[in-house]
């Protein structure tokens, strides 16, 4: 460990640096050396505690590599501390000095330059000192602002490199965020350091792994070697969501510092890494303005990214022809080394979806007469085009104030013109695409690195409107779609009174049921055709049952396998993160054990607690507001939307999965005779129950789909591998085109979406096999060990429902949840 409880104490965690940061500037640092060294000098100006140093020695010494390692530290107590950890090193010097103002050695020349410098620290009581230093021909980049120091560290630690004719250098740097984005002075000493053909890579790390502090930290490398650094080009590497959590503490895993050296040191694109041009860096701000019906003047600024420009082209493709929308300054450029503008196209799914429908979309704020009011008043006057939109996860959009049920802030927007029908776009605000545009607005427009939130001034309200994507089809759609949900809302209402008529009038239920049975009879018929194969062909042999007894035994299997599935898919994206799933599993593993059940005979009851415990965990990942769990998880579901992922993992899916289980118990657990007539009741309540999970879980698995892998292509995009499409009841499967970051393997199921990073990986819970004469694959679902084998059963196939296989071949999948 870099520290103990006791060590640490009368230093400080400020001067500690963490196992996953040590190794994070160990792989950037050797990444590239020159294999053929005997001999490597290091200096770490910020020393600290001196573990990152010491890791660093120790990796080369392991090699057989000769280090003299030099560093120093404006603390005391911490260049003590360092001195006694490096006693063993035969050529370790440690000195106590303020590095700004002092170089402690100065006849010392780097291979290898480590900065883990505090992270924004002011440096106004160096600055006398920084100052002369510039003077005399330090800093030769430049002075940055006061307020961070960061830039002076590495401006020294390239100065105190290997001249590239000796052989050159290279440096590895732990930066904040602001390090990367702030303009001014500190902005020019960036630009100037790109520019002079230093940068080699920017790796945005997860957060949470510094002793000391929770905000967002990036790995930069530098080489002076022409070799290293690429001409105008550098690469970006996002490893936001590769971290693991053991007991609250989060670290990075061993396969993603490999992914990151294999980038660094072959220059070749992987799932998170790709070589970009630096002029991608170029982030342009400017100020537009619009002047509305009224005569009104709204104001806002608009940010741009990977070098686009901001001129008229810009402003028709982005607000529309004729918008009205103008330039009221030039826009300033700035070097903006945040890699996750580059890999993250956030407006691409939304945009696809509005074109795919032939809607022209809209910025909000190219269409409001006014700003945004933070505090509508709740008795504005009827008849006006307004519009109130929750800042907040929860809440509906609505025209009337009181509709939105919301608990935090509303915004209240009144509309420029006649364009918009205000109860269409409350409407489609409501939908998962709407949401998730009401989403992106708010983490766009917010402030902070760490801890974002949207202001309330006028300013930043304009910013969110400007966020805010919104379809703006042709008028008479608007009406027909707000029409037709309002109608649809009022069947809603009806079926409630209808529902409640039955209990006052009994005699007249089966009545109120057969007039509105025909609206629903081919629901789940047309549903089947977006399930995952597995699903949807133990529904269709429920379906196409012959008896009221058949039927019963072959939806309580189909309601097997939909747990079954629904459990392996969360229990797969659960183990993305090792850490917190191997808490996640000890849990199910005591409450099954409490309950008498267990993986080895995997009951409904099994499957039914591991969906419980998965969700609870998923969901507390998601709740918690840390954008790293966020973007983890979304990350383990193939990308899917944070709406979808909600109705997978709600309280509701796992409400329903426990009532089936109780039923399930009821109807099977005997074997007395069982009348016709309360078989055909239990089939309609497993059929009603199936109406009510396709409700919770709307079009999720037309989002997710199942597929089984085949050939790969790399293109200059990216990688594009082609995938049968196991949906639905009809087989043999079609095969589609997917982009992917990473690639699947052969013989496996996979969950993916097309521009998925990281398709999901299911377990061997749920297997396509070679099918019977009748068709081309059999699904079958794992059912429990017995001795050196596993049984498989398939609720398809009568006569080969169940097969066995070697325990072996599921050894894996159980990971935590065995009990030996």
């Amino acid at each position: 460990m870099p520290y103990s409880d006791m060590g640490r104490g009368p230093v400080g965690l400020e001067h500690a640096t963490s196992v996953s940061l040590a190794r994070a500037l160990a792989v950037g640092g050797l990444s590239r050396l020159e294999p053929s060294l005997t001999a490597v000098d290091v200096w770490d100006p910020a020393a600290g505690l001196g573990f990152a140093g010491f890791l660093l020695v120790e990796a080369l010494q392991s090699s057989g590599v000769e280090v003299r390692y030099r560093g120093q530290d404006i603390n005391e107590a911490a260049a003590s501390a360092s001195l006694r950890r490096f006693e063993a090193v035969h050529d370790a010097e440690i000195a106590h000095a303020d590095t700004l103002a002092h170089d402690a050695f100065e006849d010392f020349s780097a291979d290898l330059v480590i900065v883990d410098a505090p992270w924004g620290m002011d440096w106004r009581q160096s600055a006398t000192a920084v100052e002369a230093r510039h003077r005399a021909g330090a800093f030769g980049f430049g002075l940055p602002q006061r307020s961070d120091s960061t830039w002076l560290f590495i401006s020294l630690a390239l100065e105190k490199l290997r001249p590239a004719k000796q052989g050159g250098g290279r440096v590895a740097a732990l930066v904040n965020p602001g390090a990367l984005s702030s303009g001014g002075a500190t902005g020019g000493v960036r630009q100037r350091i790109v520019d002079a053909g230093l940068l080699e890579s920017v790796t945005r790390l997860p957060d949470g792994l510094a002793p000391n502090t929770e905000i967002p930290l990036y790995l930069l490398t530098f080489s002076n070697r022409a070799e290293d650094v690429g001409r105008d080009t550098a690469m970006i590497a996002d490893l936001q969501t590769m971290f693991t959590t053991e007991q609250g503490r989060r670290s990075i895993p061993v396969e993603a510092f490999h992914e990151l050296e294999s980038g660094l040191r072959t220059k070749k694109s992987g799932p998170r890494n790709r070589t970009i041009s630096t002029r991608q860096f170029t982030r342009r701000d400017a100020r537009l303005s619009r002047t509305t019906s009224e005569s009104t003047q709204l104001s806002w600024r608009v940010t741009t990214y990977n070098d686009t420009a901001i001129d008229g082209r810009f402003l028709e493709a982005r607000y529309g022809p004729d918008s009205g929308v103008s330039l009221t300054e030039e826009p300033r450029e700035t070097v903006d080394l945040d890699p996750s503008r580059v890999f993250r196209e956030d407006a691409r799914e939304l945009l696809r979806d509005m074109a795919a429908k032939g809607w022209p979309s809209r910025r909000l704020s190219s269409l409001l007469a006014r700003e945004p009011d933070a505090a509508p008043d709740p008795n504005h006057e009827k008849g006006e085009r307004r519009l109130f939109v929750p800042t907040s996860w929860g809440g509906r959009a609505a025209t009337e104030l009181s509709e939105t049920n919301a608990g935090g802030r509303v915004l209240a927007m009144q509309f420029d013109d006649d364009s918009v029908y205000p109860p269409f776009m409350a409407a489609w605000l409501n939908s998962e695409q709407g949401v998730a545009s009401r989403l992106r607005a708010i983490d766009n427009a917010s402030s902070g690195h760490h801890l974002k939130a949207l202001r309330s001034d006028a300013n930043s309200l304009m910013r969110w409107a400007d966020e805010l994507l919104i379809p703006v089809p042709d008028l008479s759609v608007q009406l027909a779609l707000a029409s037709a949900d309002e109608r649809l809302s009022s069947f809603q209402a009806d079926l409630g009174t209808r529902r409640a008529s039955i209990w006052s009038s009994p005699e007249s239920a089966e009545e109120v049921v057969s007039k509105v049975a025909g609206a629903f009879d081919d629901s789940l018929t047309s549903w089947l055709d977006q399930l995952p194969y597995p699903i949807a062909s133990a529904l269709w042999t429920a379906e196409s049952a012959h008896s009221v007894g058949e039927q019963q035994r072959a939806y309580l299997h189909a309601w097997e396998a939909i747990v079954t599935f629904h459990a392996t898919v969360l229990l797969s994206a659960s183990r993305s993160d090792p850490g917190s799933s191997s808490e996640t599993e000890a849990a199910i593993r005591q409450t099954l054990h409490e309950q008498h059940l267990g993986i080895e005979k995997a009951s409904l009851g099994t499957w039914v607690v591991i969906v419980e415990k998965t969700s609870k965990s998923l969901r507390s990942a998601l709740e918690n507001g840390d954008a790293d769990d966020v973007a983890r998880v979304r990350r383990a579901f193939a990308d899917l939307g944070r709406a979808g992922i909600e109705r997978l993992i709600s309280k509701d899916v796992v409400k329903k999965f426990n009532e089936l289980n109780g039923k399930r118990n009821r109807w099977s657990g005997h074997t007395g005779y069982t009348p016709e007539q309360e078989l055909r009741t239990q089939v309609d309540s497993l059929v009603s129950d199936l109406r009510e999970l396709r409700g919770l879980l709307g079009n999720v698995w037309a989002q997710l789909v199942l597929v089984r892998p085949g050939s790969a292509k790399r293109r200059r995009d990216g990688l594009v591998q082609t995938a049968e499409v196991a949906v639905g009841t009809r087989t043999p499967f079609a095969a589609r085109e997917f982009a992917v970051g990473e690639h699947m393997y052969d013989d496996e199921l996979y969950l993916v979406r097309d521009g998925s990073q990281s398709p999901l990986r299911l377990g061997h819970f749920v297997q396509l096999r070679a099918a019977p004469s009748s068709a081309q694959f059999t699904t079958y679902f794992y059912n429990r060990t017995e001795g050196t084998s596993v049984r498989m059963v398939s609720y398809q196939y009568g006569l080969e429902s169940e097969l066995e296989d070697d325990v072996e071949s599921l050894r894996a999948d159980f990971g935590g949840l065995a009990l030996s």
